[in-house]
């Protein structure tokens, strides 16, 4: 079986999509995102599989479909409400980071905004790895540059992270949002 043609990764069925995902390395993700860019049928397929119950496949499906959302927002839109509805039942810290990261670059459904700021709000936890509670709270931002009233709450979490918080690079970003917030 081979996985790449001259023009990338070939897929002939779900199957075979799955294994090739599964198989994904730091050197294959370019291609991958250069071939599902391309093609709206398959990034709804790797999309598909960012929910599926192989820890390995679901996140190596996070990870195109976050890398392609990067270079071109407009495919994660029809997804974004299902990304909202989901992130709260993540377990794995990995797609955490991949849906917080790719709800950067996305229009929030104002219906799902209640929704997405509890969540986000439960993401900044301690317990949580830094870089989703890192794209949390820039998520909480990007919110209030549209809904200002949320500015007061979030600058007392945020105090309070720079509080307590023990890792430079939480720290670094707090301050950030901090000072941008204090300017609005």
């Amino acid at each position: 079986m081979t996985f790449f043609n001259q023009t990338g990764p070939t897929v002939e069925s779900d199957t075979e999509l799955r294994l090739r995902i599964e198989k994904i390395g730091t050197k294959e993700i370019g291609i991958w995102e250069e071939m599902v860019i391309r093609d709206d049928a398959l990034f709804a397929k790797v999309y598909k599989l960012i929910y599926c119950d192989n820890p390995r496949i679901a996140w190596h499906a996070a990870w195109v479909t976050d890398h392609v959302s990067e270079a071109d927002p407009s495919k994660l839109e029809p997804y974004v409400t299902e990304l909202i509805d989901q992130l709260s039942k993540l377990k794995s810290s990995s797609l955490k980071r991949h849906f917080t990261r790719m709800l950067l670059s996305q229009k929030i459904p104002e219906n799902k905004m209640g929704l997405l700021v509890d969540v986000l709000y439960d993401l900044l936890s301690p317990l949580e790895a830094i870089a989703v509670r890192a794209n949390a709270l820039q998520l909480l931002y990007n919110i209030t540059l549209t809904e200002p009233a949320l500015q007061p709450e979030l600058i007392s979490v945020t105090e309070t992270i720079l509080d307590e918080e023990l890792t430079p690079g939480m720290i670094s970003k707090a301050r950030r949002i901090l000072g941008s917030l204090k300017r609005q």
